[in-house]
Order: C-alpha cells, then sequence, then structure tokens
C-alpha cells in the first residue's frame, strides 16, 4: 500500500491549520504517553526485583551480625535427671527430676576468617545491579515500543488524511470524465480507469484502517494510553556516539559474570574450616526447684561433603561460562551500534533526498493537473503522476519513522536513563 504525509495545496492548507492548533502541545501529548509508559506492570515487576534483591544483600550483611534463638522447652525422661548441671562441691541444693523444664536463650557469631559472607555479598551485590540494569532494560524497552508506537500512529492518521483527499480529488475527476463521456467528449475506457483508482485507494483506507488499528493497540498495550489528537511531525533527535563496553547488555553481562565468579568463590570458601563464638543461658525447672546455667563456646567446623567438591566445579564452570557470555555480549554490542547507526543515516539520507523528490512531483502534479483539464494530458497519466507523489511521500514518512525507531533502539541499547530518553525525544 502507498500512502502520503502530505500532498500540494489541500493537504498543505490542512496541515497548517493542525499545526497551528496541535504544535505547541505536541511535545507535551509525546511526553505524557512516554511518561504512561513507566507505569506498565512490567516494570513495577522489575522494580519489585530490584526490591527483593536489595533485601537479599541486606540479610546477608546481617549474617555478620549473628544469630539468636528463644528456647522453651519440656523433656521427660525414664528416669530422675540432674536439673541444670552438676557440679562436684556445689553447695547448691540437688535437684532431680524426671520431667525437667528449660526457658532460655542462645545466641552463635560467625568468625568470617575466610570470607564466605564477604564472597556471598559480593555476588549478592552484583546481583542487585544486574537487578537494577534488568529494571532500566524494561523500562526503555516499554519507552521504546511506547515512542516507536506513537509515531506510527500520527504518521498513519495523517497518511489517512492523504488518502481522503486524494480519493475526493479522484472522484471529482472521475465525475468530470462521466459527465464528458456521456457528451461523447471522453472514452469510456477513461471512466473505468477513474473508477478503478478510486476503488484502489478505498482498498488502501481499509488496509490502512486495520494498521491504525494494530498500531493504536501497540500503543495502549505500552503506556496504556491512546490519544486521539497529537503532533504531525515526526520527531528525530540527533544521534548520540555510543561506547560499546558502556552498553546495557555488555555491563548486565559484565555483572552477572562478576555475581558467578564471586558465586564460585563462596562455594570454594564453604570446603575450608568454619570459625564461630557462641553463649548460651538457661533457667531449668524440676524437682521442686530451678537452676540457672550458661555457656561460651568457640567451635571449629570442617566439612566433609564429596557433594561440596563437586559443586565448587560445577560454580566454576558456570563462572567461566558467564565470562564468555561477557565477552559475546560485548561483540554484539559493537555489531548493533554499527548496525543501527548505518540503519539511522541511511533513513535520514533517504528523508532529505525524498523531501526534495516530494517538491519536485508536487509541481509536476500541479502541471499536469493543469494539462490535463486543458485537454493536453491524459488522465492515465495523471493519476500515475499522482501515484507516484504518493509513493514518494510514504518513503520519506517511513523513511523518518526508521530513523527515529533507530535513535530509539540506540538508548535501549545503550541503557540512557529514562528521563533523558523521554527530554530528548519530547523536545518543543
Amino acid at each position: 500500500m502507498k500512502t502520503s504525509l502530505f500532498l500540494p495545496k489541500e493537504l498543505a492548507a490542512l496541515l497548517l491549520a493542525l499545526v497551528a492548533v496541535c504544535g505547541p502541545a505536541a511535545a507535551g501529548e509525546l511526553g505524557d504517553v512516554l511518561r504512561a509508559a513507566l507505569d506498565h506492570p512490567a516494570v513495577g515487576a522489575r522494580n519489585r526485583q530490584v526490591e527483593g534483591a536489595q533485601d537479599d544483600l541486606s540479610a546477608a550483611t546481617a549474617q555478620y551480625l549473628g544469630r539468636g534463638s528463644l528456647i522453651a522447652d519440656r523433656t521427660r525422661y525414664e528416669g530422675q535427671r540432674v536439673v541444670g548441671i552438676y557440679v562436684p562441691g556445689q553447695t547448691a541444693p540437688l535437684y532431680k527430676d524426671d520431667a525437667i523444664i528449660r526457658y532460655g536463650v542462645s545466641y552463635a557469631l560467625p568468625v568470617d576468617v575466610f570470607g564466605v559472607i564477604a564472597a556471598s555479598r559480593e555476588k549478592l551485590k552484583n546481583n542487585l545491579a544486574a537487578a537494577e540494569l534488568l529494571a532500566r532494560q524494561e523500562t526503555l524497552l516499554r519507552l521504546h515500543q511506547a515512542g516507536n508506537a506513537y509515531v506510527r500512529k500520527q504518521a498513519l492518521q495523517v497518511q489517512a488524511n492523504a488518502l481522503r483527499i486524494q480519493r475526493e480529488r479522484v472522484e471529482a475527476s472521475a465525475e468530470r470524465v462521466r459527465k464528458e463521456a456521456e457528451l461523447g467528449r471522453a472514452a469510456e475506457i477513461d471512466v473505468r480507469l477513474a473508477q478503478s483508482e478510486v476503488a484502489r485507494i478505498s482498498a488502501d483506507e481499509a488496509r490502512l484502517k486495520g494498521i491504525l488499528g494494530e498500531t493504536r493497540a501497540d500503543l495502549i498495550d505500552a503506556s496504556g494510553i491512546d490519544p486521539e489528537t497529537g503532533s504531525l511531525r515526526i520527531p528525530v533527535p540527533e544521534w548520540n556516539p555510543l561506547d560499546a563496553d558502556a552498553t546495557l547488555s555488555a555491563r548486565l553481562a559484565e555483572r552477572r559474570a562478576r555475581a558467578a565468579e564471586a558465586g564460585a568463590s563462596e562455594v570454594r570458601r564453604n570446603l575450608l574450616p568454619t570459625f564461630s563464638l557462641g553463649a548460651d543461658y538457661y533457667n531449668n525447672k524440676g524437682g521442686g526447684g530451678d537452676m540457672d546455667t550458661w555457656s561460651l563456646m568457640g567451635r571449629v567446623s570442617i566439612p566433609l561433603d564429596p557433594g561440596a567438591y563437586l559443586r565448587s566445579s560445577a560454580e566454576g564452570a558456570r563462572a567461566l561460562a558467564a565470562e564468555d557470555d561477557r565477552r559475546a555480549a560485548l561483540r554484539a554490542a559493537r555489531h548493533q551500534i554499527a548496525a543501527l547507526q548505518s540503519a539511522y543515516d541511511s533513513a535520514r539520507a533517504d528523508a532529505e533526498a525524498l523531501e526534495k523528490e516530494i517538491a519536485y512531483r508536487s509541481e509536476v502534479v500541479e502541471v499536469d493537473q493543469e494539462r490535463w483539464r486543458l485537454g493536453a494530458q491524459t488522465l492515465e497519466n495523471l493519476l500515475r503522476q499522482r501515484r507516484d507523489l504518493l509513493d514518494a511521500q510514504y518513503r520519506f514518512a517511513d523513511a523518518r519513522a526508521r530513523a527515529a525507531a533507530a535513535w530509539s533502539s540506540a538508548q535501549v541499547l545503550a541503557g540512557t536513563p529514562p528521563d533523558t530518553y523521554i527530554a530528548q525525544w519530547d523536545k518543543p
């Protein structure tokens, strides 16, 4: 289907009128659409995952403080036992009972000699950073979806107006040819030609309506809103140089590689002895009396778990795989930057060339329209010139939309802060 953004005279007047009415609010409306995309549920879900990662890191840090517990138990024995403890030579009464109740508190403090907790915190720090990058990526993807849908919708709306004006002009030409054919001053084939052109434009309008419906659905999915009145221009921000090392995908892969390495280090350190300090206090009741007991301890634990060695090997392999993924992501980022910049430059060049072509073809259509009115041009040639103009205008709109899409994709790749993204695309 070939549609357009501009037609001579009638559409030019329409554009001037609409820009006069809607121009000052254009930037604000696009900004509203983009800001609405920030409230997408998928963005909220990613932000919740960031909160979860922060809590994981806080929990790992809290391990340095140790952990305690309150204890209450009642134990029944087959015979009488000493309540509390027995110390030879003690002067306190000795209580015995076969049912003893204990109340107390116990506390253990780890001594992170080999850095197990430190390695765990390092892993979770990188997991948190990765979660934040994923949240930004999701936000930018929704902004990209909303912005592109907005641009496409505005272009399609103007194309629909262009087709409507073109249909009205062709219908007027068809009516004139029909009347002239009735008077014998025009061939019947010209009547059928004009009617077929009207039918073709009507079919284009029907297809355009379907595409517009899909685009509106995409816009609502991304932002939750579908503004009916908007700017008729397609904003195309200037290209900003990108560094592959600083791209979102490269940073995300780097954080994942660091987290995998820290996880492997944590598992390796768990193979070493662990040290801890402990203390407890109990009140023991039974035999008609009670006794308080307390203790302090230092503990060394040496793991003897063959499975732990296998898990260490597995985590090491995952760390190496994550490093390979990091290098692959960096290479892919370089390729994406080159491809997007090429697409952007190509689209901008196409738009500049097509703008000149539209000016030329507009003049040709006006001249041929007058020649046809005077009988010096055939209807077939006039309709062909109009179709060529429509095609150039459609390709012009498509080129600007492609440039905007390439720029937006580059911002997603770069991990541009959402506020900066909105400000750059929403310039008045």
